[in-house]
């Protein structure tokens, strides 16, 4: 079983135009984000995923193998998909896929590591999909642009998703934007069709777990910042 990891860079991000290209400490998120891979040495490949053929040309700049994908994924993993189906003569359907997205500049080779250790034992246990969550912040509790994750926390379970206040749950976490699965079960995620919720909070999860598929978390002890929006660069 390999553990490969796809960093999906799309170009028309939603919040922020060509996020992946952003530059923060002089380098752009994409660059900082698969070094940082690369350098845990966690993976035995790392490619990157895109739509535009600019963020292909600069990925190459420092040395990363990038696809092209078609501009109609809707998401990050539905782009992984399609690369795992172009891949397919080199990736198994039991191999481990990590769907890394680079708006996540500040995940450490610890965190990777923990989170990596709970996909190997994904056989065992009653899950088939992984994710990261991590204490949140009491100011970013009312922002839409933070991902909320409830989860059951005698099993690490995840019970819901959701960008709004919610008082139905008394523990909530900030989501990290890092996804964990087998490739087959990637390929039947990505077959599902969008649900309503996924919808309204263009959130792709959601429609994992309304499919019942059962997430499980990894958690990290301290707080790490994503970028998701204009603000968070200016932050920085």
């Amino acid at each position: 079983m390999k553990t490969i990891c796809i960093i999906p860079a799309r170009y028309g991000s939603t919040r922020i135009k060509a996020k992946p290209l952003i530059k923060i400490y002089g380098q752009t998120l994409l660059q900082i984000t698969y070094e940082a891979v690369k350098k845990s040495k966690l993976f035995d490949k790392v490619f990157i995923a895109t739509d535009s053929e600019k963020i292909k040309t600069i990925a190459a700049s420092f040395g990363a193998i990038c696809h092209i994908t078609s501009s109609k994924c809707k998401n990050g993993s539905e782009r992984c998909a399609e690369l795992v189906k172009t891949l397919s003569q080199k990736i198994n359907a039991e191999d481990l896929i990590i769907n890394m997205q680079c708006d996540e500049p500040f995940i450490q080779k610890s965190h990777l590591k923990n989170f990596i250790e709970l996909l190997k034992n994904i056989n065992n246990n009653n899950f088939q999909i992984g994710t990261i969550v991590c204490p949140i912040k009491k100011s970013d509790i009312s922002n839409d642009s933070v991902v909320k994750a409830h989860i059951n926390n005698g099993e690490n379970i995840v019970s819901n998703f959701t960008r709004k206040i919610s008082k139905e749950y008394s523990k909530i976490y900030q989501h990290v934007g890092i996804y964990g699965y087998k490739a087959n079960v990637l390929l039947k995620l990505a077959a599902l069709a969008q649900s309503k919720r996924e919808k309204e909070e263009s959130l792709e999860q959601l429609r994992w777990l309304e499919n019942g598929y059962k997430i499980c978390c990894s958690l990290i002890k301290k707080n790490i910042s994503s970028i998701n929006t204009y603000n968070d660069i200016k932050k920085l």
